[in-house]
């Protein structure tokens, strides 16, 4: 009689267990944003504290960090399913090398680059102008991301899109980098290089974009998260949104916020009608 007692006990330390686990890897996430920011925030114009190299392996650390628990808490009944299918375990390890080959190489070389030749060489005065910044680099961002993901569905870039693709019955937080060399430099650096330098932004600003971008990013690529963000608004990709495009590749090429594919259509049936009227 005492085992439905016993399950729910089992079920309520497991959520405890994922809940601590994902605190902790929020807290390490915030000290080395913090570790990175507040020096150059107060002290921007003087000699920086560590070279921006380093700076971006401490955040690309802090990205894999925060994928963790997307991956190894919410997604857990994923892990199981992929890695029960024919070559799931080799396909789910690959996914995990190439997101760090992407985050811990990668990224600091983006950082870098991003940081020393994109951004703005103060910090901008108001917090309302870094925030304006922010959503700059955002819009810039997510439009180049979709024209460069429109592109790679197409017969002569697919190639470098295809291993992506591999997640597409079951897909993963971690898949959300899992993607070739030549994609992660034309689809994921360049617009960052661009959003950074078009929008006007000082590295705190560039920075927090790149922090809301990598969390919708693993958000988006997570099945748990479905139905929790069902009725997402008409203007954002939800988790349901692009987990459709893996699964169909045809449609939402938006990613990893703003839903292009939308506000194009409505764009060209807003012009369509005007255009009606005229003629008319």
């Amino acid at each position: 009689m005492s085992k439905p007692h016993d399950d729910g006990d089992k079920k309520n330390a497991a959520k405890i267990s994922n809940g601590s686990y994902s605190c902790l890897c929020g807290q390490w996430v915030r000290r080395i944003l913090t570790l990175i920011l507040l020096p150059n925030q107060i002290h921007y114009n003087q000699r920086p504290t560590m070279s921006f190299i380093t700076e971006g392996f401490l955040f690309s650390s802090a990205m894999v960090i925060l994928m963790l628990p997307f991956e190894f808490g919410l997604s857990s009944s994923e892990i199981k399913q992929i890695r029960k299918r024919d070559g799931g375990k080799q396909l789910h390890l690959a996914g995990i090398r190439s997101t760090i080959l992407n985050h811990l190489i990668l990224g600091p070389l983006t950082y870098d680059l991003t940081v020393r030749y994109c951004c703005l060489q103060h910090i901008l005065p108001t917090v309302w102008q870094q925030a304006f910044a922010v959503v700059k680099f955002l819009l810039i961002e997510n439009a180049l991301y979709y024209c460069a993901h429109y592109l790679m569905h197409t017969r002569r870039l697919y190639w470098m899109h295809r291993f992506h693709h591999k997640f597409n019955v079951v897909v993963l937080p971690s898949s959300a980098s899992a993607v070739s060399v030549p994609e992660f430099a034309f689809a994921y650096m360049t617009p960052f290089f661009a959003a950074a330098k078009f929008g006007s932004c000082d590295k705190p600003s560039a920075v927090a974009a790149v922090v809301l971008i990598s969390a919708f990013n693993l958000i988006i690529h997570t099945p748990a998260l479905e139905e929790t963000f069902a009725r997402y608004p008409w203007l954002f990709v939800s988790p349901s949104d692009h987990l459709t495009h893996h699964r169909q590749l045809t449609c939402h090429y938006s990613a990893p916020i703003f839903h292009f594919d939308r506000i194009l259509l409505s764009l060209k049936e807003l012009m369509y009608a005007i255009q009606k009227k005229i003629v008319k």
